[in-house]
């Protein structure tokens, strides 16, 4: 996959090849393909699919960097040393008419230099968002990056020089015999997206020794936590990255890639936000078809890759054997993950199949049929209904029934989510809650409202158990389940350096103290807030406290046991891969042993792969994160002994 994408980089031989797969939007008459189309050979690939005649590349996430500067520290900051990183950076400052020593060199300490880095993930559209890591360079003297942001930079890919020249002389490209720059040297390349934002520094952790029946409590890392920092989402995509299903060396016909082409745009047919534009395959070169991911599969890309390939070269008509054998094998429990997989393959036609999978009693038959369902598209009650009883009775069905219900925009669906919102179980409402905030993050349900600038609060599922949740990975977020979360006294702690939170016995206000600079003087401003969370979360954006402060205070009045609510951490749920779970579905009938399992297992399980379910790879246990481990702080090549990248930073946003 690299050595393909070094090629695309360096002498874009591939540009212009753009098949495109639109959306699902209803079902349409399938175009036809006949035999002859295929392949030179009918009968040898009477039963050929996408995946049997290509290999998906442009699937390895891009790294992309770049330095950056950060403003509004609180006197921990640094002036950068006379190095390659800050003359790198005093040049593009210049080139935005800045003055670079007035803004590096600050006395009061509120600027730092960083490293950003960031992957582009595959699959992604124009404007799409990923997470940033900022980290400093050797030999800084910065203190700590909390309370900083971020100033708008462009981040670039990389490549070795030798690795370049390589691919243009393998691609028959003359580079001459005499190299311009060192084999080990990078070359910079594109500016592929831009990050900007407020930092979150240190990692939040979870305590171990918590008494039995209480939650986890969060904690800031003391080992150099504060000199490492994430932006949540704080990158933006400017490229748009299809997947491409390569040809074969044993099937390298340009007119098989117009088949394939036409073939999944007659399955994921439809017209899409580029103008109507449907799949074609534009041959120079290799062959190749490139592929965006249709809207209903947008948060499951491994799902949408594994059901393409299983779309067959030839069109598959109502009558035909392979779908009679697909339909008897939906309604065994053993074999209904793959057969829902390859008739979702078929397209619409599969629809009145799937619905009789949900009459059956076997939960695995259910899910199977429910879940393809709804990722063709359709707005079918009952099987949202199945899939939110499946989530609320069957962990490790959970992830993947959320997700399937996401990936509609319908009413029964959003009612479904709304109530799981409501249970008892913090990993299915904090589930739920996701599911209904990628479905569409602006709904009246799950709308949050944005605390100064650092981090996001929702108060949602009004009228249920209050429950405070806090996420430590993936987004600045606060999620309050219920009406009210109220704080009760005695207690006086302070958050940060500037801030004091003091709740005399009896009291139903809290005072929030903090200590500003006033004509260089310091100056204490004092409020009172209701003795409800919600509210002094509120109290402390409006005072200039961010998303650290607020964790902060969430820590300690719950260690305090002050917090008249239910605190969880990084309540996700957890799940196990389609591939496993079609494994377990051979012996596990009731999904006793499967919703064990699930209890030890933990990560990304949609990105795993794309191998259809029960085809090559036998059962292997997910893996197990140690939640104890630290996160990977090493700055890595990128930012070791490599020269700088060339970057741009913007005008400075107006400095509080």
């Amino acid at each position: 996959m690299a050595r393909i994408r070094t090629r695309l980089i360096a002498s874009g031989l591939l540009a212009g090849l753009t098949g495109v797969v639109g959306a699902t939007v209803g079902c349409l008459p399938q175009q036809k393909t006949n035999r002859a189309q295929a392949a030179d050979d009918p009968e040898k690939d009477a039963n050929a699919t996408v995946g049997m005649k290509t290999v998906v590349g442009n699937a390895e996430p891009i790294p992309i960097s770049a330095v950056g500067l950060v403003y509004n520290l609180k006197g921990t900051g640094s002036s950068p040393t006379a190095d390659g990183w800050r003359s790198m950076l005093e040049n593009t400052m210049k080139k935005r008419k800045l003055n670079p020593k007035e803004l590096l060199d600050d006395p009061a300490l509120t600027t730092s230099l960083v490293l950003v880095s960031g992957t582009v993930p595959p699959g992604c559209r124009g404007q799409d968002r990923f997470d940033l890591t900022i980290t400093l360079p050797p030999g800084s003297k910065t203190t700590s990056l909390r309370g900083g942001t971020l100033e708008i930079c462009d981040l670039n890919n990389f490549e070795a020089a030798g690795n370049a020249r390589n691919q243009l002389t393998s691609s028959g490209i003359p580079v001459g015999k005499t190299p311009l720059a060192a084999s080990s040297s990078l070359l910079i390349g594109s500016r592929l997206a831009t990050g900007e934002g407020p930092l979150v520094s240190g990692q939040l952790l979870q305590i171990k020794d918590a008494k039995p029946g209480e939650a986890d409590t969060p904690v800031a890392s003391s080992n150099g936590g504060e000199k490492f920092a994430k932006i949540w989402n704080g990158g933006v995509c400017l490229l748009e990255r299809p997947y491409y299903f390569l040809l074969s060396e044993t099937a390298s016909q340009p007119r098989l890639a117009m088949v394939i082409a036409a073939r999944l745009n007659a399955v994921f047919h439809g017209s899409n936000d580029r103008g109507n534009k449907i799949a074609e395959a534009k041959v120079q070169g290799k062959p190749l078809v490139a592929v965006f991911v249709p809207p209903t599969y947008r948060h499951n890309h491994g799902r949408f890759l594994m059901v393409a390939r299983n779309v067959p070269l030839t069109n598959v008509g109502p009558n035909d054997a392979y779908r009679k054998k697909l339909e008897q094998e939906l309604i065994q429990p053993e074999t209904a993950q793959l057969a829902a997989v390859k008739l979702e393959a078929l397209g619409c036609e599969s629809e009145d199949a799937l619905r009789i999978g949900l009459e059956s009693n076997s939960p695995w038959v259910q899910f199977a049929a429910a879940q393809s369902l709804a990722y063709l598209g359709k707005a079918d009650p009952a099987a949202s209904s199945i899939l939110a009883k499946l989530a609320e009775r069957h962990p490790s069905l959970r992830t993947h029934c959320l997700m399937a219900l996401a990936s509609q925009d319908d009413a029964h669906c959003i009612d479904q989510l709304g109530e799981l919102m409501k249970s008892k179980d913090a990993s299915l409402r904090y589930g739920a809650f996701t599911a209904m905030r990628l479905m569409d993050e602006n709904h009246d349900s799950v709308r949050g409202r944005k605390m100064g600038n650092s981090f996001w609060l929702h108060t949602i599922a009004e009228g249920s158990e209050p429950l405070v949740h806090l996420i430590t990975e993936r987004r600045n977020e606060i999620v309050l389940f219920g009406t009210a979360w109220p704080i009760r006294g005695p207690f006086s702690f302070p958050l940060g350096t500037d801030f004091t939170v003091t709740m005399k016995d009896g009291d139903e206000s809290v005072l929030i103290s903090r200590i500003v600079t006033k004509d260089n003087e310091p100056t204490t401003v004092e409020a009172k807030y209701r003795a409800d969370l919600s509210y002094i979360l509120k109290g402390i954006a409006e005072m200039g406290g961010n998303y650290s402060d607020a964790i902060e205070f969430i820590r300690r009045v719950n260690g305090a046991d002050c917090l008249g609510a239910k605190l969880a951490v990084d309540a996700t749920p957890r799940g196990l891969t389609i591939q496993q779970l079609a494994a377990l579905a051979r012996t596990d009938t009731t999904l006793a042993k499967s919703d064990t399992d699930v209890e030890k297992a933990h990560g990304d399980i949609l990105q795993v792969g794309y191998e259809a379910p029960g085809e090559r790879k036998p059962f292997e246990k997910a893996p197990i994160v140690d939640l104890e481990t630290p996160p990977n702080r090493d700055q890595g090549r990128l930012f070791g002994p490599r020269p700088a990248p060339t970057n741009t930073i913007g005008a400075l946003s107006e400095r509080k």
